[in-house]
């Protein structure tokens, strides 16, 4: 019987494998195999006749590596046995393949030991066999983990002498500066920077902050690690957008923040009339620099992209700019996507954009309300084009938010939800789904659902206002002052003259009696000039004779949502209840879409007729 420190030998076909010295002989000639396509070997042949499964070999020689090292470590394996042993893969006779589950040593294998010099069949020779491999994995693992350590204490040089780039799981786009020194020429470097985030955000996994969040950022001192750090992610682009006649150019470079490291950089050039062209290979480069991959809908919209008409594409940038700008701009960029749709009748972006801008104007263009039909003819508008964008295309989820928006404006709630949801399905990293889903859901009493849309929204935009302010909105509707209260307080910190964040901080710290801050804050959200604003402050600090005389002064002026809770707590009800029905139900006046849960509401909430008003709204079958 041989012994562990005899030598070992398995014959099989015309071959001899010496497991002392890892030799593979054949016809006297003699060939090492070394690491694992040996260690391989032993266990296909130790298990002749039998199925080893890949999961198997890589918890006996692989264990700790990750699915891509143990994949790519099998294979090369393989590939090196079958060359030592001249077995093809497509007619093999020793190692056969089995489809997704393995490999098979097909060939008759026999254990030989030596004693007294006669060779023997070996019958306790798999016991000293595993003690080999076994000593082998575990002088592995050894060195492994000394290496290990030594790349943990120092990874960071390590990294860089190995050029290992860290991984890019998270991205900020800030915008592109603007070098033509003309104003006039914001619209395109501002443009560039949204499509840029837009196309980024159907990479996978990359998570893509959005231009609500780096918008703050826009000509920044701070160096990357500190911007980085506020927008908690991994690393930026920066660059420049240079517009001189009939060329453009472009530089960007793609910098991770911790530590501080340039990743790639490049430069782009093109004619005005290539500028889409120059827009989806910026695109495409960054992706594959950050090692992320485009969905099948980013393909398409990259498709889809390449075939619009140059000249349509500057007029949607335009509109682009001015759906950005503060909400007194929002209403000039419906000429320049009018036009890009003319230029360009299969624009579907343009035609997504249009409707958002339509729905916008109806919230913020109405007016004063003193007759007429209000936003409704806007609102089937916005309809009407963002149904278009996604007739065009059903794959952009810039289509399926604008549609959903204009849906929730046309009072048809439960649709647009639909819209929302699917729009983010498309595109997880689009914030404009997330923040109307959000509000949609608070205004059908869904508080829980809306918080937590709306607190992941303000998580994964940290500073950006507009988004912070969602989460604000619907802790408010669901009557956590408090907390209302400091979001408030912590958005007024980052943005002093942002003046809706005042409005909903004002309600909140009414709610929580604190009048005179409250009718500063009022005076800050210039609310505080409404008459009906006036009226409802007066009702609630107890002074209704001052409440009546400023509804009584200004009885010819618009009546709003606070006009009506005025006239009601002022003894007035039916006038009251009459003026909420007219802007529920006939104006659309956008604080009535907020029945169900606007603390604004709560004095009415017990008279019949309020009930039957919100009944007509359909927001409860909503």
């Amino acid at each position: 019987m041989a012994t562990s420190s005899e030598a070992v030998k398995a014959r099989f076909a015309d071959f001899e494998l010496d497991l002392s010295s890892g030799e593979l002989i054949r016809n006297g000639h003699r060939f090492r195999l070394q690491g694992q396509p040996f260690r391989v070997l032993y266990v296909l042949l130790d298990r002749q006749g039998q199925v080893v499964t890949r999961e198997e070999l890589q918890q006996q020689l692989w264990a700790g590596e990750t699915f891509v090292d143990f994949d790519h470590g099998l294979n090369k394996a393989i590939a090196k046995l079958r060359g030592a042993l001249e077995d093809s893969k497509t007619s093999s006779r020793l190692i056969e393949t089995i489809p997704r589950r393995g490999y098979r040593f097909t060939a008759e294998v026999n254990w030989m030991g030596s004693s007294n010099g006669l060779p023997v069949m070996e019958e306790a020779l798999p016991q000293n066999r595993w003690l080999l491999v076994r000593y082998w994995v575990a002088g592995s693992l050894v060195l492994a983990l000394l290496a290990i350590t030594a790349v943990w204490f120092n990874r960071s040089t390590v990294s860089k002498w190995l050029g290992i780039r860290p991984a890019v799981q998270s991205v900020a786009v800030l915008p592109l500066v603007n070098l033509s020194n003309d104003p006039e020429q914001e619209y395109y470097s501002d443009g560039i920077t949204e499509q840029l985030i837009t196309d980024l955000s159907y990479a996978k996994p990359l998570r893509v902050l959005s231009r609500s969040s780096t918008i703050r950022f826009k000509g920044s001192h701070l160096s990357a690690p500190q911007i980085a750090k506020q927008l908690h992610v991994d690393a930026l682009i920066e660059g420049t957008v240079l517009r001189v006649n009939d060329t453009i150019r472009v530089t960007v470079r793609l910098t991770a923040a911790r530590p501080e490291r340039q990743l790639w950089a490049a430069s782009y050039e093109r004619k005005m009339s290539d500028a889409i062209t120059l827009q989806n290979q910026l695109a495409a480069d960054a992706v594959s620099q950050m090692r992320a991959q485009l969905s099948p809908e980013g393909r398409t919209q990259l498709n889809l992209e390449s075939r619009i008409n140059p000249e349509a594409y500057d007029e949607y940038l335009r509109g682009r700019f001015f759906i950005g700008q503060e909400t007194a701009q929002k209403d000039k960029a419906i000429p320049h996507l009018e036009r890009a749709i003319q230029l360009d009748p299969d624009f579907a972006g343009a035609y997504a954009a249009l409707g958002e801008a339509w729905a916008m104007d109806g919230i913020y263009g109405a007016g004063g309300i003193g007759g007429g039909k209000g936003p409704r003819e806007q609102y089937a508008k916005a309809l009407e084009y963002s149904q278009r964008a996604v007739n065009l295309d059903q794959t952009s989820s810039e289509a399926y938010s604008s549609l959903g928006h204009s849906l929730m404006q046309n009072h048809r709630w439960n649709q647009a939800e639909v819209a929302f949801r699917h729009a983010m399905k498309l595109d997880p990293n689009n914030p404009y789904a997330a923040e109307y889903l959000a509000l949609l859901l608070a205004q059908k009493g869904r508080n829980e659902e809306s918080l937590q849309v709306s607190r992941e929204l303000a998580l994964a935009n940290p500073v950006a206002i507009n988004f912070r302010r969602v989460f604000a909105i619907t802790l408010f509707n669901a009557r956590r002052y408090d907390e209302t209260i400091a979001e408030c307080e912590r958005l007024i910190e980052l943005d002093p003259n942002h003046t809706p964040t005042y409005g909903t901080y004002a309600q909140s710290l009414m709610q929580k009696g604190r009048i005179q801050e409250a009718e500063a804050a009022f005076h800050r959200s210039l609310l505080g000039r409404d008459p009906g604003v006036q009226a409802w402050l007066y009702v609630r600090q107890g002074n209704v004779d001052a409440a009546r005389k400023v509804l009584k002064e200004n009885a010819s002026s618009p009546i709003n949502p606070f006009t009506a809770v005025a006239h009601y707590l002022v003894g007035e009800q039916e006038r009251g209840l009459t003026e909420l029905d007219y802007l529920a139900n006939v104006w659309w006046a956008n604080k009535t879409y907020w029945l169900r849960t606007d603390p604004l509401f709560d004095p009415m909430r017990g008279a019949p007729r309020f009930r039957e008003i919100v009944k007509k709204t359909g927001l409860p079958d909503n």
